[in-house]
């Protein structure tokens, strides 16, 4: 099962309304162990993903900074 089309509400987006910014969803995916939604008492996060997170968010300052 995926999250595709998934509705949700965040205060991040009244921020992005006087500064540019981006919102990014990280996650272990919905099968296995830890998998499932955020706001899941089941919920695991796997710490293997940080890195996987970093380095997209390292990419996006690298291509959208002026250098």
């Amino acid at each position: 099962m995926s999250p595709v089309g998934m509705m949700g509400s965040e205060g991040f987006a009244y921020m992005l309304e006087h500064v540019p910014g981006c919102y990014l969803l990280i996650g272990n995916g919905m099968e296995g162990h830890g998998g499932g939604t955020v706001h899941n008492p089941g919920h695991d996060f796997n710490d293997a993903t940080l890195p996987v997170g970093a380095s997209i968010w390292a990419r996006l300052v690298e291509r959208f900074l002026p250098l």
